[in-house]
C-alpha cells in the first residue's frame, strides 16, 4: 500500500501536482529557521544591499551587500561565498555561481524536510565527522548531499 503510494507520488503529473502543497509546508516547517536568516539578512539590506527571490529546485530570498561580504568573509568556520538558512540564501557579492548557488538551493531543500531540528542535524552531522577523524566540513552528509546537487545540475 505504502509503496504503491510512493509510485504514485513519483509520477510526473502528481509531483507537478504535489509541487506547492508539498513546498508550503516546507515552508512552514522550516519558518523557525528561515526567521533567524531573516535576521541575519536585515542588515545586509539595510546596509547598501540587495534582495531577490531565486527559484530552482526550491525558492529562497537571496541577500548580498557589503554587509554579506564581510559576514562571509570573516565567518567563524572561514570564508565562504555563501550560506543557506532556511529560505534565506546570504552571498558575496561576487563569488555566486551558479554551481554555488545550486548548492545553497539544495540546503534550502535540506531546512524544509528537516524543519527546525536541520542546524541541529547539520551541526551533529560535523560532529560525528570530526570523532571518526575525517573532515567535519567535507565529510557532513549535508555536504556530500548539496555537492552531489551541484553534479546534477
Amino acid at each position: 500500500m505504502i509503496r504503491r503510494l510512493l509510485l504514485l507520488l513519483r509520477q510526473p503529473r502528481v509531483a507537478r501536482a504535489m509541487f506547492w502543497p508539498r513546498t508550503l509546508l516546507g515552508v512552514v516547517w522550516a519558518a523557525p529557521v528561515t526567521a533567524f536568516g531573516l535576521l541575519l539578512a536585515l542588515p545586509v539590506v539595510l546596509f547598501r544591499g540587495n534582495v531577490q527571490m531565486v527559484r530552482g529546485s526550491a525558492f529562497a530570498l537571496l541577500a548580498r551587500g557589503p554587509v554579506a561580504d564581510a559576514m562571509l568573509s570573516h565567518h567563524p568556520f572561514g570564508a565562504m561565498n555563501a550560506m543557506a538558512i532556511g529560505h534565506v540564501v546570504i552571498a558575496m557579492h561576487g563569488g555566486l555561481s551558479a554551481r554555488v548557488l545550486v548548492h545553497e538551493l539544495a540546503h534550502v531543500r535540506q531546512a524544509e524536510r528537516w524543519g527546525i531540528l536541520f542546524p541541529f542535524a547539520y551541526l551533529a552531522s560535523s560532529a560525528w565527522a570530526a570523532l571518526r577523524g575525517k573532515d567535519a566540513y567535507w565529510h557532513n552528509r549535508f555536504e556530500i548531499a548539496a555537492r552531489k546537487a551541484e553534479k546534477r545540475s
